[in-house]
């Protein structure tokens, strides 16, 4: 009887790996794998939710693996010859230690809040579950508040977390861990925070560096800049990213002088300047998250289809970060700060720290176009945008540039705290109805009476 129980074993195993796995559809992949060319040729043809190329690649997402994707990524980093497996080492060495047990002390404080009948409807209606699957944004371990950190102290909010400092989004989805959770807890909100690392470990943030920028009379940088004008107001034009700006401007066109004085032209050129050095993998780079980011919604739409609608999705913007090597209080004092965005850009021949903050607020303007667009996809998906609102405090508090970073990717705690509060805005339903990119600028100085 017990030299039958590994066969035994070993048939059940198989029959349930079987079950388990997706069925191979030889047409979807063909009509995938000519996508995934296409993708790397023209990634501009996969930007907006109206291309025919996105439209496509939606209808295969079941045809798309792990696999390919991890193949993408590192065919962006270092070229088709050569695999990458995932080298997130959010769950690795002291960091994964610092990650693992700061989650547990949330995990306790979920399980204290749901045994106290936090999920008693005829109590406490008002009462919100929130899963966060994200990165340091939502989990800085020691030395810093994060956000997630002020969300759990909200009295009719659960915070159901597995957010670790310094995931990969491709980590996240790899890793299904999110979806069996989502399955136990059945959360009202579902935060996902992700991209950021994906960018800048590694050194990656070197491959998106042109040599030989851009000249300043391209015919695409007036167009670019005609693009960021309109986007940077909220008019609905299409993004214009690595080849050319297709959009049509007549309908603005004689508005554009008069939309000039309403936005931060310093910042507008900036952005366009930082433009010129971006060459075509950081775009290639955009969709691919755009792509991962869609495959993690549409798991949770597979999960429950009919619960889909109801959950609020929140997804991150980051704010425009400082390339420095500054050190500063905490784990940076540990590490070497300026790693992720000062020291690949100088690897490039960019020393110049004004060109370098130019070509960050660039990557992190069109970073949070791409999630803005995918939102529209969505009538339950809401963007924090968060750009703008470190140096906003700085120069409301009369303080000079960089004082409210905690670091070069991080701003201080008080930041998060008032990104925060955002996030409670939308949970609690304090935005108006139908608006579903929030600006932290703008509720920050709504809620505390600021003109701005």
């Amino acid at each position: 009887m017990k030299k039958g129980l590994p066969f035994t074993f070993l048939i059940v195993f198989s029959i349930g790996f079987t079950i388990a796995q997706p069925v191979s559809n030889n047409k979807g992949s063909i009509e995938v794998n000519r996508l995934m060319d296409s993708l790397w040729i023209h990634p501009t043809s996969f930007m907006n939710s109206t291309d025919p190329n996105w439209k496509r690649l939606n209808q295969h997402l079941n045809d798309i693996d792990i696999l390919q994707m991890n193949e993408l990524i590192h065919a962006i980093y270092f070229g088709n010859n050569s695999f990458l497996l995932n080298r997130s080492h959010a769950n690795e060495g002291f960091i994964g230690t610092l990650n693992k047990t700061s989650e547990d002390k949330r995990l306790k404080k979920f399980h204290k809040k749901i045994r106290n009948g936090f999920r008693d409807k005829q109590k406490n209606p008002n009462n919100k579950v929130v899963l966060v699957k994200g990165d340091s944004w939502f989990e800085y371990p020691i030395f810093l508040k994060d956000i997630g950190d002020y969300l759990e102290k909200k009295h009719n909010l659960a915070l159901y977390s597995l957010a670790n400092g310094g995931d990969w989004i491709s980590n996240m989805i790899s890793n299904l861990q999110y979806e069996y959770d989502y399955i136990k807890i059945k959360p009202d909100v579902f935060i996902i925070s992700g991209g950021g690392n994906d960018m800048v470990g590694d050194y990656r943030l070197s491959n998106f560096i042109r040599l030989d920028p851009l000249p300043t009379d391209d015919p695409l940088l007036k167009n670019y800049r005609n693009y960021v004008l309109l986007r940077m107001i909220n008019k609905p034009v299409s993004i214009c990213s690595s080849e050319a700006c297709s959009f049509s401007i007549s309908a603005y066109k004689d508005s554009i002088p008069n939309y000039r004085t309403k936005i931060d032209t310093t910042l507008l050129e900036q952005i366009v300047r930082g433009r010129r050095y971006l060459n075509e993998n950081y775009y290639r780079f955009l969709v691919t998250i755009k792509l991962e980011y869609k495959i993690l919604f549409e798991s949770l739409r597979k999960i429950n289809p009919d619960r889909f609608d109801s959950i609020k999705i929140i997804t991150q913007g980051y704010d425009y970060a400082i390339p420095s090597y500054k050190k500063k209080f905490g784990i940076q004092m540990l590490m070497d700060n300026g790693v992720h965005l000062k020291e690949p850009l100088m690897m490039n021949g960019i020393n110049d720290p004004l060109l370098q903050q130019s070509i960050i607020k660039t990557i992190v303007f069109e970073m949070n176009e791409m999630l803005i667009e995918l939102g529209k996809e969505y009538n339950n998906i809401y963007h924090i945008d968060s750009r703008g609102i470190t140096a906003y405090y700085e120069n409301l508090k009369g303080k000079k540039q960089g004082s409210y970073w905690f670091d070069e990717l991080h701003p201080k705690s008080k930041i998060l705290k008032i990104i925060a509060s955002t996030y409670e805005d939308v949970i609690d339903n304090k935005i108006p109805k139908g608006k579903q990119v929030i600006n932290v600028i703008d509720t920050f100085s709504k809620n505390n009476k600021i003109n701005y």
